[in-house]
Order: C-alpha cells, then sequence, then structure tokens
C-alpha cells in the first residue's frame, strides 16, 4: 500500500503536485478542444484547412480560431470538449460524490447509461460523439445488471478483435484517484473501469500504462524514459496475468448468463511485439494516425501519447528535439499537442490522452493560456480540481468541500433527468440549429466558388 508521505518531504512538492494535478485534468481537457478541429480530418486535409504545421495554430481566447466547416464540426460550439471528457468527468464526479471513500466502476456504468440518454446534466451538455462500441455496450437491456458481462459479450461476438481507444480516453482521473494506491492497486482500478464497455486486453493494457504513468508522474516516481519504459513493462505483465488468472471467471461468478465454451477458448493475448511497436514508434508519422480503417484503434492513442512523453522529457532534460515537434522559444504542451492533431485521424481522442500526461508533467502552470483561458467551463474545472485535491488529501489547506451536498456529482446533475417530451424538444433545437449551420456552410461555400468561377472568366478574357 502506498501513502502521501512523499508530500510531506518539502512545501515545493505539494504545491508541485498541486499543480500536477490542474495540469493533468485541464491538459486532457485542452487537447480533447484542440483536437477537435482536426477530427476526422485526413493529414492532408488538415493542412488544408488551417495551414501547414508548424505554422498552424490554435486559440481558444478571443479571437477564436474557427472550425473548418463539415458536418462533423458543425454539431460542437468552439471552445467546447467532447464526449472524451464528458466521460471523464463521470469518474470524477462519482469519486467526488463519496468524498473520494468509495472507488466504483459500477457507479461509473450507471452514470455511463444516464449520459447517453440525457449527456452531462450538470453543466445541460448534450451526448454528442457517443462512440459505437460504448453505445452498443451501454444501451444493451442488460447493462445496468452486469456491464462486465455485456461488454465482453459484445466483443466477442465480434470475433474478439475490436480494441478502440473509448476506454482509454477516459482513464486519466483514475491516474489522480491512485495517487496513494500501489501500484498493484492502480493496475487492478484501471482493468476494472475499462472492462465495464472495452473487454480487448489491448484496450485493458492501455488504460494500465496511461493510469500508472499519471500517478507515477505525480509521485515523482516517473521522472526519465526508463521510468516509461518500467511502466510499461509493468502494465503488460499485469494484463497478462490477469488474463492468465481467468478474468473470466470474475465475470461469470454468481451471473446466470454464462460465457459459451467457445468464447472462453477464442480469447486472444497480448501480442508483445504489436504492443512494443506502438509504444517505441519514434514519429507521428509512423503511427499513421490518420489510416482510415482504424483511426480508433487504441494502440495508435496509446503510442502518441508515449511518443508526445518522450519528447517532453527530453526537452525537460535540455535535449534537441526535431524541429517538426519544438519551435524555439513556444510552449511545448502547445507544440506537441498542435504537431499531434495535425496528423488528422482521431484527433481529440488522441490529444485528450497525450494531454492529460503532458499536463501532468509540466502542470497547469505550464499550458498554453491562450487555450487555457478560452476553455469552456474552465472555472467550474478549477473547482472540481481543488475538489479532488481536497478529497484526496493532497491539499490540506482546502477545506469545506462536501460532495454529498455538491448537486453536480448526482447522476442528474441535480437538474433532474428529461421526460421524453423535454428530450424531443432538446434534441429538435439541436436539429434545427444544426440545419441552419449547414445551410450557412453551403451558402458560403457556393458564393466562394462563384466568386473564384468569376476571377477566372475574367483572367480568360484578358488573355
Amino acid at each position: 500500500m502506498a501513502d502521501l508521505v512523499f508530500l510531506s518531504l518539502h512545501p515545493f512538492v505539494k504545491s508541485t503536485v498541486v499543480d500536477k494535478v490542474r495540469g493533468t485534468i485541464f491538459g486532457s481537457a485542452l487537447g480533447d478542444a484542440i483536437g477537435l478541429y482536426t477530427e476526422f480530418l485526413s493529414k492532408d486535409l488538415s493542412t488544408y484547412a488551417y495551414g501547414a504545421y508548424p505554422e498552424a495554430r490554435f486559440q481558444l481566447t478571443t479571437p477564436t480560431t474557427e472550425f473548418y466547416p463539415d458536418g462533423h464540426r458543425n454539431k460542437f460550439t468552439l471552445r467546447s470538449w467532447t464526449d472524451d471528457t464528458d466521460h471523464a468527468l463521470l469518474i470524477i464526479l462519482s469519486f467526488l460524490h463519496s468524498n473520494g471513500t468509495v472507488i466504483s466502476p459500477r457507479d461509473f456504468a450507471a452514470r455511463l447509461k444516464v449520459w447517453v440518454e440525457q449527456g452531462l446534466r450538470c453543466l445541460d451538455r448534450l451526448p454528442l460523439g457517443l462512440g459505437a462500441t460504448v453505445g452498443r455496450v451501454v444501451c444493451d437491456k442488460n447493462y445496468s445488471k452486469n456491464p462486465e458481462l455485456v461488454a465482453y459479450e459484445v466483443w466477442a461476438s465480434r470475433g474478439c478483435n475490436i480494441a478502440p481507444n473509448g476506454s482509454l480516453m477516459r482513464a486519466h482521473p483514475l491516474g489522480i484517484i491512485c495517487i496513494e494506491k500501489s501500484l498493484e492497486e492502480t493496475f487492478q482500478i484501471a482493468i476494472d473501469y475499462s472492462v465495464v464497455t472495452h473487454a480487448d486486453p489491448r484496450c485493458v493494457v492501455a488504460c494500465c500504462v496511461h493510469t500508472a504513468l499519471i500517478r507515477g508522474i505525480l509521485r515523482g516516481e516517473v521522472t526519465s524514459e526508463e521510468d516509461v519504459g518500467r511502466i510499461l513493462e509493468a502494465s503488460f505483465t499485469s494484463v497478462e496475468q490477469w488474463q492468465q488468472n481467468g478474468r473470466l471467471f470474475n465475470i461469470t461468478k454468481n451471473t446466470p448468463r454464462g460465457v459459451p465454451a467457445d468464447v472462453l477458448v477464442a480469447e486472444p493475448v497480448l501480442d508483445r511485439v504489436e504492443f512494443d511497436r506502438y509504444v517505441n514508434a519514434s514519429s507521428f508519422e509512423e503511427l499513421q494516425l490518420d489510416s482510415a480503417r482504424e483511426i480508433g484503434y487504441v494502440y495508435k492513442a496509446l503510442g502518441s501519447c508515449i511518443l508526445c512523453l518522450r519528447l517532453a522529457i527530453r526537452h525537460s532534460k535540455g535535449q534537441l528535439i526535431d524541429e517538426q515537434y519544438m519551435q524555439a522559444g513556444t510552449n511545448i504542451f502547445e507544440e506537441l499537442i498542435t504537431a499531434l492533431i495535425m496528423q488528422g485521424g482521431d484527433a481529440d481522442t488522441n490529444a485528450c490522452i497525450a494531454g492529460a500526461v503532458l499536463g501532468a508533467w509540466i502542470g497547469n502552470i505550464g499550458l498554453p493560456p491562450s487555450w487555457r483561458n478560452g476553455l469552456d467551463h474552465n472555472r467550474w474545472l478549477l473547482h472540481k480540481c481543488r475538489a479532488m485535491e481536497q478529497v484526496l488529501g493532497i491539499d490540506e489547506s482546502l477545506t469545506g468541500y462536501d460532495g454529498v451536498k455538491d448537486r453536480d456529482t448526482l447522476s442528474d446533475g441535480g437538474r433532474g433527468l428529461l421526460d421524453k417530451p423535454s428530450l424531443e424538444a432538446r434534441d429538435a433545437a439541436f436539429v434545427e440549429m444544426y440545419t441552419k449551420k449547414m445551410k450557412r456552410m453551403a451558402e458560403r461555400k457556393a458564393h466562394k466558388e462563384s466568386k473564384e468561377t468569376g476571377r477566372g472568366w475574367i483572367r480568360g478574357l484578358l488573355r
């Protein structure tokens, strides 16, 4: 069992950890919000939309960078995060509701089921961006009874070969929650939170790596690339043992719905060669993040996160970084996240995951103000960071927070659940807003094309 004794070593340690906790939560949300600019675009189209990196720049403060106009981005508002951060907040709110006394994957699963229909009620956010795997699992009629089993059955029904990034994108709060836990306890908690939606061992090991890295950075135990390597090794070994020790028995125990024998035999083991290939990537290009058939593959997100952390570690130690990742005198968080999202693909999720680890590494103070200060709900998010610091005992100077009295932490966000007519009215308002945006986009495109055609016609006469 680990503890928080290290916080007493020097006053500087405590203030540093506080800054890193905030950096983790804000860094992830910022990566999510910035990544939305290029989500689902190819690398080439990202360059066309925003200019070639490193000239490409994004800003959330006024004047806010406009989205590339298309059907996907028209669903969202500028300066906001997506479902990735919403799901991470469900873990935080669940933990805060018990004042940090209960770590419950089942409570998170129940909140996720509410989110799928209602959205994040405490901030009145719509459930935009629902992934196919989470949707299929959570909408199963038996999900509330046994989320782990339903997640496993969905995975098995797809040939035990779907490994998207949906559980990894929400894992970073667990690294904070586990700051006083042992590494073994941390791995088990990461496993338990992954398998309520994502059963594939590749998803599970990615969550273990991410959670353990953040915990290790906060505790001052991950300070070098060698330490990163130790976490990678320990995570892989832990999940291998978890499979070998019968994770299937844990799922089917005390449940009337058994898993067919042929499914038990078919479960694949982790491929160490593939794992090593992704976590040891030396460039974003090597990861092919915009590959259309597998942009949401969990190892792509994990690999880009590990590469970002390695580059940040080298930068902090005064080592030269390739100019494709870092320009002289610029902010390392901004540069790495921008370079990452300009690869396109599942950019918001890749940047959300990398942003959490980078934020933990450099702290909240190192995040670019033009991003952090423009993020929607940033004061609300800071309040939740302080609440986490208090209930975890990281900052004993903070008092007065009571998660039971914080209505934001209720599953309905303290606003009550929307009834069917209210949901239909909300959806109708969204469709109306979206339709108007699409109409304006089409009008601007037609106007631009007519101007370009006119210029071409005139040039033709002057030849």
